[in-house]
């Protein structure tokens, strides 16, 4: 058995195999990164042949990653890969892979963005016309007149 990986003071052990879905789950491609199913199924070298294996390992990712240990890991591999564009481009992808607490790092991410000014932050402003048919304050209707030449006599003094 291999020996298990301490993560910062007084934080539980990692075991091998809990090491190497961390590694591969921040650091792996596109297919892994954020992705706990396909991670943990490279890791434990899961048959997807066997019935029922694909949804065991996603049951099971889904239970490391709700662990302590693992979320502690996570956080400390994803830290010391520093605030690139390229780690933040996985935070983003990370985000969307995951069901913690979104809200606080995607507006960390957007202040990201928008300090390195990769966002465009700029206001469209939509006018719309003005209704062919107005209700006046009593609820009658006022017709649109303002296209057409006024036809009406005016009374002259």
């Amino acid at each position: 058995m291999g020996t298990a990986k301490k993560i910062k003071d007084n934080a539980p052990l990692l075991n091998p195999k809990h090491e190497a879905f961390c590694q591969l789950y921040v650091n792996g491609d596109k297919e892994f990164f954020g992705n706990g199913t396909q991670t943990y199924i490279e890791t434990y070298d899961i048959d997807l042949n066997k019935k029922g294996a694909y949804n065991s390992a996603r049951v099971n990712a889904s239970q490391l990653l709700t662990k302590t240990n693992i979320v502690s890991r996570l956080n400390e591999l994803l830290e010391t890969g520093g605030f690139t564009n390229e780690n933040v481009d996985k935070q983003h992808l990370f985000l969307i892979n995951q069901h913690a607490d979104l809200k606080t790092k995607l507006g960390a991410i957007r202040e990201f963005n928008s300090l390195k000014k990769r966002v465009d932050q700029t206001t469209i402003t939509v006018v719309l016309p003005e209704p062919i048919i107005k209700l006046d304050d009593y609820g009658d209707i006022q017709r649109n007149n303002s296209n057409k030449e006024d036809n009406s006599i005016k009374k002259e003094d």
